[in-house]
This record gives C-alpha cells, structure tokens and sequence, in this order.
C-alpha cells in the first residue's frame, strides 16, 4: 500500500512531466515562428515599382522592376536619364538603364517619393528560374554596354536595346516585357487596359502617332504606366495572384 509521502511524490513527478513537456510544446511553436519568419524573409519575389502621374514633377509617371531572391536584390529603372531628342526634345532619347544595387531599396524609395503622387508595389511571389529568366533580360541589356556613369547606389548603362521612346520603348515597355519573360503564363498587353489613363488630350493625339491601331481604335500594347496600375489591381492583385504594398 502506498503512503501519502509517497503519493505526493509521484504527483510531483508527473506534474514536472506535464510541466517538460509543455515547455518543450512552447519552445517548438517559438522555433516554428522562427523558421516561418526566416522563410518570409527569404522570399523570392519580383515587384513592378509603379508611380502615378503627377502634374510637374512625373508628368508621364513610372515604372521599375525590382527582383529578389537567391541572395540577389536590384531595381531595374528605364527612363528619361539622358540625352532627349525628337519632337519637342522629349520624345525620343539614349536608352538609360539604372542597376541599383542591393540595399538601395531606400535611396530608391527616396528619390521617388521626392515627385510627390503615389507609388505602390506590385509583388509577384517567383522562384528561382523565373528570376533568373528575368535577369538574363537585363543582362542582354547590359552586358557590354558602355556606363553612362556609376555611384554607390546605382550604375547607368547606355542599354543594349532600341533608343529610348516615350510609347514605343519606355519604362513601362521595358518592364513588362522583362516580367513577362519570366512570367510568359501572365499576358501584361491586353489592349482592353490600354487606355492612356489621366494623360492629357493634345499628348494623346501625339501618342497616337505610334503603336496606335487607328482603324480599331486602340493601342496595340500597354505603354502608359497607369495603364500597367489598373491591369495588375484588377486582374492580379484582385484575384489574390500579387500583392499590392506601400513603397
């Protein structure tokens, strides 16, 4: 028969049991935690950087492409960054790409914001082989190409690529196509988003010189950066396929 002494014993050393066994429970949902956030920080991603436009300081708003993952971060930044020709000495210009290196996130972010307006990012969740797809876009770009110059944020090439044009070839055009090398399954052309939202008249009738479908009555691809906005809220982001963050 057992005693009360060694009753309580017993009591006590189950007790500590339960007690090892909850703690090790914790520790395990903590070390679950851990991993997931790593994980989430880890991600492997391609973001369009997309600007809205704004009366003096982004008249034609804008678009970059920034790629994560696999230890590689870069914003890729197609613009007006040299010299301009053509009508009204800003039609037509050197097809200026800016690299901006890993952890200048925030200098971007900086320097954009200075135009005032809005800028959202688009997030694709991508693996490795479609970065990577996305990449040999931009190295064909570059590769060889004389620098426009370099800093410790960025290096401009004078691109590989068909001379900088406001419709034709711009930063929208650019990063749409890039994306969509790595993302073919994705169509970011539909002429039914084509519209060249918030661009003021007398510019559209100017813009429809190019790439402009007259007999139908519409672009033949999407060129206009807030055109690219509402495509990816309405179609992706909507739909739960990308995510829609501040810059």
């Amino acid at each position: 028969m057992m005693t009360s002494a060694g009753t309580n014993s017993s009591y006590d050393s189950n007790r500590r049991i339960i007690l090892i066994a909850i703690i090790a429970m914790l520790f395990g949902m903590i070390g679950l935690k851990a991993q997931a956030q790593s994980s989430a920080a880890g991600d492997t991603y391609v973001e369009f950087l997309i600007g809205d436009r704004t009366e003096k300081t982004r008249m034609w708003g804008h678009v970059s492409l920034r790629v994560v993952g696999g230890g590689t971060e870069k914003i890729f930044d197609f613009g007006r960054y040299g010299k301009m020709w053509g009508r009204k000495d800003s039609a037509e210009g050197e097809p200026i790409l800016r690299v901006w290196n890993a952890g200048q996130y925030g200098n971007y972010r900086n320097y954009h914001l200075k135009d005032g307006g809005t800028t959202r990012r688009f997030r694709f969740q991508s693996n490795a082989s479609k970065n990577a797809a996305i990449l040999h876009y931009f190295d064909r770009m570059t590769s060889g190409a004389r620098r426009q110059g370099s800093n410790a944020q960025f290096t401009a090439y004078i691109a590989n690529y068909p001379t900088f044009h406001a419709v034709k070839v711009n930063c929208a055009t650019v990063s749409i196509d890039a994306f969509m090398a790595g993302f073919p399954e994705y169509n970011l052309n539909d002429i039914n988003y084509a519209k060249a939202r918030t661009l003021q008249w007398y510019m559209t009738g100017e813009a429809q010189s190019y790439i402009y479908d007259k007999e139908n009555f519409h672009w033949t691809r999407i060129w206009w950066p807030l055109d690219l906005m509402a495509l990816l809220q309405e179609r992706y982001v909507a739909s739960g396929r990308a995510q829609v963050l501040a810059l």
